[in-house]
């Protein structure tokens, strides 16, 4: 239909006919030849040290094709990568698989290859690990106090970063006010739960040096990109496909580790590979958001007029950077941005 006629006009939704049909293709739905099947055996654990990963058992159980560890992947998948343009941000090294410690609970310790879903899963319930369980910290502003535990011992304390920013004459404007109004305003953490899980499945072509993968992600161009850099391939022989995709809710605009480690394991053991994320999985290990605290104090005049504000926010982040933490809030003129990466963030914001 030529643009001039279509303006204003009822154009039918193309995508509707197969979704409502269940025609849809989602990323389990795909399926390859000799295609093997991936579970992931997550920690129970908020903050342990990896004492020792005995997977013998799980190396012999009929049907597993290959176990993997954080300390056999350290070398050979990049760590995942962040947005990063402000100074004071302190990134922590976050590899696919958890190497020496574990920082949250779900956070993946080992995985398992297998000839079908149900025999990885089996499997990995057969790997033993010895965990040093340490001191956790869940509430942001608790997570900033002196006697904290540190989630990340290459920094003394759990502040991500710390951003102040004014505008205009905000002592003026409080000094001049009839009154100044204060609020705590606590906004808490929330999980997005889609429909559909996350799902990953890679192919690697040896003849053709191409990698395929298949991927729930809203943003398969980004993640096109970062492969290529995690496992040092040229950019032209990495290919991402997002095939439908059964909601988000922001949850999918992120590089995942589970992409790197599928991604990796289609590449050393050519055959495909499959992953698709259980719903307890998802909850554990698909990024959470908004949890927050803020204190506003507003400076107003008896008329209303608002004269000044002050605005100081913490921020729980979770244990690790993902990749557009950093660039979350809105970038303005007034407002102190950026988010920063593990337990939590100080930010403060003058107007």
């Amino acid at each position: 239909m030529p643009i001039s006629k279509s303006v204003g006009a009822r154009i039918k939704r193309r995508e509707d006919p197969s979704l409502i049909r269940g025609l849809g293709q989602y990323v389990d739905d795909v399926k390859l030849p000799e295609m093997l099947h991936v579970a992931i055996l997550r920690s129970p654990h908020a903050h342990a040290r990896i004492k020792s990963i005995d997977t013998a058992a799980a190396d012999h159980h009929p049907g597993v094709v290959a176990v993997v560890t954080g300390a056999a992947l350290r070398d050979q998948i990049g760590t995942l990568p962040t947005t990063a343009d402000n100074p004071t941000l302190r990134i922590p090294k976050h590899f696919v698989l958890g190497v020496d410690k574990v920082c949250y609970v779900g956070e993946g310790v080992a995985a398992v290859v297998a000839e079908s879903r149900y025999t990885a899963r089996d499997a990995i319930d057969l790997i033993q690990i010895e965990y040093d369980p340490l001191p956790a910290v869940t509430d942001p502003e608790k997570a900033l106090a002196p006697d904290s535990p540190v989630i990340h011992s290459e920094w003394p304390d759990n502040l991500a970063f710390h951003w102040e920013q004014t505008q205009g004459e905000v002592e003026k404007a409080f000094k001049q006010a009839d009154k100044v109004v204060k609020q705590k305003l606590v906004h808490q953490r929330l999980a997005p739960i889609a429909i559909e899980t996350r799902g990953v499945l890679a192919r690697y072509l040896a003849a053709d040096k191409e990698l395929t993968v298949w991927s729930s992600t809203q943003i398969p161009h980004l993640l096109k990109t970062h492969l290529a850099n995690m496992l040092q391939l040229p950019e032209a022989q990495v290919r991402v496909i997002a095939p439908d995709v059964g909601g988000a809710f922001g949850s999918k605009l992120n590089v995942y580790a589970e992409e790197g480690l599928l991604a990796w394991m289609a590449i050393k053991l050519g055959r495909p590979v499959k992953w698709a994320e259980e719903r307890r999985e998802n909850i554990q290990a698909t990024i959470h958001g908004r949890g927050q605290v803020g204190e506003v104090e507003a400076a107003v005049k008896k008329d209303g007029t608002i004269l000044g504000l002050r605005y100081r926010v913490v921020a729980d982040i979770g244990a690790y950077h993902q990749l557009f933490t950093p660039a979350i809030p809105p970038w303005k003129k007034r407002i102190e941005t950026s988010w920063p990466l593990f337990v939590q963030s100080c930010l403060y914001l003058e107007i």
